[in-house]
């Protein structure tokens, strides 16, 4: 199986996961599909999630941020500019959890970081979180995403994110601060952009060249930007 890295430039949230949902046409049996992209300033919510129990929405929306909710579970995140989105969109029959993580263990090591998984599929520097995944299927295509952590405002992070505090002390931890971290304390020459060549190299990506349906997309990026599907029914 071979991988084709396709790279948005827009930030906008509804878009870029409407992309990813398109992308899907492109994977096949002998294809998997390496998708890297960007949200400003955006919190992300778990598919099952009560959007007021989990950020601070009214107040970050104020502040100019977005919320969107996504298609796979898990808890919410923070996107700003300085993380890295990424999503791996493959047939299920070539869908593996453990290639899927060693990818990005390849990745960290092209950049000089030692890093290991942290349990369930987080993978961790020196004990500290930099990458977190969720996973959602359709049909008989599966999408593997999550974040890279290069140089992202975790002070507003911590701020905005009010996961339950039994949460955390289930992971033995006092907060989001404490167990999380950017590439660049590991090392500061660590940008966005080394980060993206990295994957890309860890899967031997070539480039995608189809293009994505324009109205597949607008009707996507209507779905995941109506206030149906982010508040889900609630306030």
């Amino acid at each position: 199986m071979k991988y084709k890295y396709f790279i948005t430039s827009g930030t906008d949230p509804y878009a870029n996961l409407a992309a990813e949902r398109c992308l899907f046409e492109f994977a096949n049996e002998n294809t998997a599909i390496l998708y890297l992209w960007q949200n400003g300033n955006t919190i992300v919510i778990g598919k099952n999630q009560d959007v007021y129990s989990e950020c601070r929405a009214d107040e970050f929306k104020a502040q100019g941020g977005r919320i969107v909710r996504r298609m796979s579970g898990g808890g919410a995140v923070y996107h700003d500019l300085g993380n890295l989105n990424f999503s791996i969109i493959a047939v299920k029959a070539n869908d593996s959890e453990q290639a899927y993580l060693e990818l990005i263990l390849r990745m960290a090591e092209n950049l000089g970081i030692k890093a290991e998984f942290g349990g369930r599929n987080d993978v961790v520097c020196s004990g500290r979180k930099f990458s977190g995944s969720a996973v959602y299927n359709d049909g008989d295509k599966v999408c593997r995403h999550g974040t890279v952590l290069v140089h992202s405002d975790i002070e507003k992070m911590t701020y905005y994110l009010t996961p339950e505090r039994e949460k955390l002390k289930r992971h033995g931890v006092e907060s989001v601060r404490s167990r999380v971290m950017n590439l660049y304390e590991a090392d500061p020459k660590i940008t966005v952009d080394a980060v993206k060549k990295s994957f890309i190299e860890a899967a031997g990506a070539e480039p995608l060249y189809e293009k994505i349906n324009k109205q597949m997309l607008e009707e996507y990026a209507g779905l995941f930007g109506s206030e149906k599907w982010i508040y889900g029914g609630q306030k």
